[in-house]
């Protein structure tokens, strides 16, 4: 904690300035940029956050150039090219930026770097925006563990890191839980990773895979993938539980889907980063309008009852989250 605050706190004084330095009256004037790794057209990660931009440009006047598909390997490289152009803020959608982001950051005090689901903030000129995805994961679960009628979950996702860990620990928590209040025996989850957000095959592949060894919900959290998993459900005859976009649409197995409506919330962050309303990492969920719940009318009123109140519940601050968080126990 030390060396961190440390390292804060030379960055401000070899830059001379402090994080008010970044506040604006006119925000129109900004240079801003959103970095995605993948495609718009994506129908997930990469579309909400495109359509975040949008919103941000329509309601607070402003220019945000969106550039797609930057691989990994780019993403330093990326980052330096559009603080030499002299952009005010550079937002890049996902965690695994964190770490180029710090690198880069360092270099430009006069550029604002935001990752969307970041977590990393080491100058004052970095401020990553971490949306709470186990909030939406715990909605998600109770949509899960009202919907199947054996208790076995099958759950998988584009890869690992914590943010993804945590949020299946709390989707399968709930729906396991909900599973077992409803007198199912037994409920479990089975959790693979597909080590890749955009293959559709290994994804519908693998999902199959685990349809057949007797999961009758499906969850996963990816990116073109996403429909892999949705054909496999559909093929096998068993449920799905769309997380990140609004999934409903593309399959009747879909049961209703937890979305993530950046489109409500980037206006909210790039003007108050902008403004030097925000530093440092800032959290946002339920509660700042993050995540919103579309059902179908195969979500019985007794599931939808129970996400409004747990909507309601998490609004009040009355869930401890941490308690589902097997790294925690």
């Amino acid at each position: 904690m030390k060396r961190a605050l440390a390292v804060v706190m030379t960055a401000i004084l070899a830059a001379g300035m402090s994080i008010s330095a970044f506040a604006s009256e006119d925000l129109a004037d900004k240079k801003i940029a959103l970095l995605l790794p993948g495609s718009i057209d994506d129908q997930g990660w990469n579309a909400t956050n495109n359509a975040g931009a949008l919103a941000a440009e329509e309601e607070l006047g402003v220019k945000i150039d969106v550039v797609e598909s930057v691989p990994a390997e780019e993403y330093e490289s990326t980052f330096t090219e559009y603080a030499e152009k002299g952009y005010d803020l550079i937002m890049a959608a996902g965690s695994q930026w964190d770490e180029s982001a710090t690198i880069v950051a360092e270099n430009y005090p006069d550029t604002i770097f935001c990752a969307i689901n970041g977590q990393i903030s080491d100058f004052p000129n970095q401020i990553p925006v971490f949306p709470k995805e186990y909030e939406g994961a715990f909605l998600a679960g109770i949509i899960a563990g009202y919907t199947t009628e054996n208790g076995q979950f099958a759950v998988t996702g584009g890869q690992s890191n914590d943010p993804m860990v945590k949020l299946m620990d709390t989707y399968e928590a709930m729906a396991t839980e909900i599973a077992a209040e409803r007198g199912i025996e037994d409920p479990a989850a089975t959790r693979a990773f597909v080590d890749s957000w955009t293959d559709v095959s290994a994804t519908k592949d693998l999902l199959a895979s685990m349809i057949d060894n007797g999961a009758d919900t499906v969850f996963c959290y990816s990116n073109e993938g996403t429909s892999g998993a949705i054909q496999a459900a559909e093929e096998k005859g068993v449920k799905f539980v769309g997380f990140s976009a609004d999934k409903n649409g593309e399959s009747d197995c879909v049961v209703g889907s937890v979305s993530m409506d950046w489109a409500a919330v980037y206006p909210t962050i790039v003007e108050n980063i902008l403004n030097g309303n925000w530093t440092g990492r800032t959290d946002i969920g339920v509660k700042e309008g993050v995540f919103e719940v579309i059902p179908t009318d195969q979500m019985s009123e007794e599931c939808v009852a129970a996400v409004d109140e747990a909507i309601e519940a998490i609004n009040n601050g009355e869930i401890d989250f941490e308690q589902y968080f097997k790294a925690a126990e």
